[in-house]
């Protein structure tokens, strides 16, 4: 079953999806097709809080900066603004993120105040504990593990020295 879900998704990906996005943002790297998958399966936005209207200003766009906090942990990137930097150069990354324009990127402070918010929310738990139930469910999946490591013995046991009582 898991298998089926899993090749349905990939399908989807390779056959609808990336061809897509690849009419629309040009030929695409092996990375970047990287990071459509994982936020294909990911589906983040099924795991934040709505944003409805709540008193004072607006928050940001959840969705596009956790999108963005897994394209930090694809890439590598060690610190935000090393992020910051790459979604204002590369136009792909940010439209896959979900953002048109360089002026819609928030700020460093704001992607600060998201991360805080998905440690503290345990996002990343929660995606993967959702994906385990959809695509396991209640599977049991074994996994055994052998010891090869060599043990000093000798081939034969040492002969003992008969024993003579006197009497």
């Amino acid at each position: 079953m898991a298998r089926e879900i899993l090749s349905h998704t990939w399908q989807h990906i390779q056959g609808f999806l990336l061809p897509m996005i690849r009419d629309e943002l040009g030929e695409l790297t092996a990375k970047q097709k990287q990071l459509i998958n994982v936020l294909e399966v990911a589906r983040l936005e099924e795991h934040l809080p709505c944003t409805g209207r709540y008193p004072g200003r607006p928050l940001e766009d959840r969705v596009a900066i956790a999108r963005a906090f897994v394209t930090k942990m694809l890439y590598n990137m060690s610190t935000t603004r090393m992020l910051l930097d790459r979604l204002e150069s590369d136009p792909a990354i940010r439209r896959l993120c979900g953002w048109e324009r360089r002026e819609e990127v928030p700020s460093e402070s704001t992607f600060s105040r998201a991360f805080d918010e998905f440690a503290k929310s345990r996002l990343p738990e929660r995606v993967h504990q959702a994906f385990i139930e959809q695509h396991l469910g209640e599977q049991t999946w074994g996994h055994i593990s052998r010891d090869f490591t060599a043990i000093s013995a000798r081939e034969k046991p040492e002969t003992q020295p008969l024993c003579t009582e006197s009497a």
